[in-house]
């Protein structure tokens, strides 16, 4: 504002609460790199840049030196609906005990800000740093992202952005490097949330550089709480024996959402709506037989039992086995096409 007022410049409404929404944006992600007033007199040129593209020459006086909101270079995030958050997530199949986990987050929050707009302050948000503990397929991932929405829509977070990441992401392949590596890949999720994959990865072994990325992390998740969200996922006992490693660990992951497994009848209703998805539908036949897969597929489940990519891997071979099938009928002159579409009894016979 300053730099405006020494060129002449005057701001619309609007152009003063883009531009806050723009610099909140800048202080919510910034790292070491950033340069304080430096920044912000590049961010008024660039504002000015843009205004005068705008603005013709010929334009009257008053025009020639007013700053609207589309001069800010800003693009404000997509903020999806909280309600429309909280409709994906009870779309997903099965998770009860994490969509009640999330809920209840949604809940308290919403509750704090009519508090606090009731008593004319801002709200107080606690930030929590997350451990998402199940086995795979459980929708870790998924849920991951749609957390990252509401987050967002919320107001907790300036952006809906979830940054993916496994273990090798914060390792680099020298001596000496790894800290800055994990330095790096921490900062690439300010203002968004931070997904960690797989975390027990970092705990590598005495020859392993894994190590060296632990005390980067540890510090940047404490100084980053409130700007960013963690959330650290894996299976159940590999994720509790990588937490007890280091008692920072335990200090920064605060919460824990479990991830139960799919039974039976969860993962049938998967497979029907890859089926439904593909436009396939199924005899009654052939309906009773994939139930009954599942069945025994979950009494007989080991510690490789793989959830929802068990019902997508199956609705694969199906797939492939009423192709064959068809492959030996459809030249004849009594085929019907409808049969493309039709799965039948001997198409899940799989094994």
């Amino acid at each position: 504002m300053q730099q405006a007022e020494r060129r002449g410049y005057t701001l619309t409404d609007g152009a003063v609460e883009r531009l806050k929404l723009k610099i909140d944006e800048m202080i919510s992600s910034k790292d070491e790199r950033f340069a304080n007033a430096r920044d912000i007199i590049a961010l008024f040129n660039q504002t000015c840049l843009r205004q005068d593209s705008r603005v013709d020459v010929d334009a009257p006086v008053d025009q020639l030196y007013l700053i609207t909101e589309d001069d800010i270079p800003y693009t404000p995030p997509q903020k999806i609906d909280l309600a429309d958050c909280l409709g994906r997530l009870d779309d997903l199949i099965g998770l009860d005990s994490v969509k009640k986990s999330l809920r209840d987050l949604a809940d308290s929050i919403t509750v704090e800000q009519q508090r606090a707009a009731i008593e004319g302050r801002l709200p107080q948000y606690v930030y929590d740093h997350y451990l998402f503990v199940g086995n795979p397929g459980t929708g870790k991932t998924t849920v991951a992202r749609i957390m990252g929405e509401i987050m967002h829509s919320l107001g907790l977070l300036p952006s809906n952005k979830v940054i993916e990441t496994v273990p090798k992401d914060f390792i680099a392949g020298y001596v000496g490097q790894t800290a800055k590596q994990a330095e790096i890949t921490v900062n690439r999720a300010l203002g968004g949330i931070l997904f960690i994959d797989e975390a027990y990865g970092l705990n590598d072994g005495p020859g392993g550089f894994g190590k060296d990325a632990m005390p980067t992390l540890l510090t940047k998740l404490l100084d980053y709480k409130g700007r960013m969200i963690c959330i650290a996922a894996g299976y159940p006992r590999e994720i509790r024996q990588w937490v007890d490693t280091n008692s920072g660990l335990r200090s920064r992951f605060t919460k824990e959402i479990i991830f139960e497994d799919y039974d039976a009848d969860q993962l049938a209703q998967i497979f029907l709506n890859l089926a439904a998805k593909a436009k396939f539908t199924l005899t009654p036949e052939a309906d009773d037989a994939m139930r009954s897969y599942f069945r025994t597929l979950v009494y007989n489940k080991t510690r490789d039992f793989a959830n929802a990519r068990e019902a997508r891997n199956y609705f694969d071979a199906v797939k492939l086995r009423q192709g064959a099938r068809l492959r030996r009928v459809m030249e004849g002159p009594a085929f019907d096409r409808s049969a493309y579409y039709i799965l039948e009894r001997e198409d899940m016979l799989v094994r």
